[in-house]
């Protein structure tokens, strides 16, 4: 969540000092808007690949002359270009695995010229996938270390238990039978050791 709110207000700084004077005196249609916040995206979200709008969800009450903060929302996706090499972003072909994002905004139109708050958040592609991926196998590995030592134990028991004369083993198999009462009286009447039962 710091990320995100770190590159909001990255995106908001620098529409402010890049945006264009003309602005303010030209309304955007919604479509306009949402292109030029994924362009602000791409230049300044420090992604090596560059994003191509993938769905922008209509807002039928956009007004880019009201005074409220109208709302962008919209999803992008990681493509194949290079950021350093791309000159025409709608000529990208999206990664068949690349990251998607969720995208929320919003114009501040009352600042000359206009700013734009930006948040994007991954909502699928690689990223997720690796995550998921990093998850089964950690829990994989801590699956193994545990059935691994549980044969470790079984085996030292099993040596230890060989090992030992038979007057042993029956002391050990009381000694675990006396422990296994005791657990079940401390349970069922909750004593305290050094406390006495009424």
């Amino acid at each position: 969540m710091e990320g995100c709110f770190g590159k909001a207000l990255l995106l908001m700084g620098v529409l402010s000092a890049c945006g264009t004077s003309s602005l303010p005196h030209q309304p955007l249609t919604y479509d306009e808007a949402v292109g030029l916040a994924v362009a602000v995206y791409n230049s300044k979200a420090g992604e090596d690949c560059v994003y191509r709008l993938l769905e922008a969800r209509a807002e039928p009450r956009w007004d880019p002359v009201s005074e409220s903060h109208p709302e962008l929302n919209f999803t992008i996706k990681e493509t194949w270009c290079l950021l350093e090499d791309a000159i025409l972003f709608e000529e990208c072909d999206f990664k068949d695995d690349g990251v998607i994002r969720q995208c929320l905004g919003y114009y501040v139109l009352e600042e000359r010229p206009p700013v734009v708050v930006l948040s994007c958040v991954p909502v699928g592609g690689k990223q997720e996938k690796k995550g998921e991926e990093v998850e089964k196998r950690e829990e994989e590995k801590k699956e193994e270390q545990e059935e691994e030592e549980e044969e470790e134990k079984e085996k030292k028991k099993e040596e230890e238990e060989k090992d030992q004369p038979r007057r042993a083993k029956r002391f050990l198999r009381v000694f675990k039978k006396l422990k296994k009462g005791m657990e079940k009286l401390f349970r069922k009447k909750k004593l305290v050791p050094g406390s006495v039962a009424s």
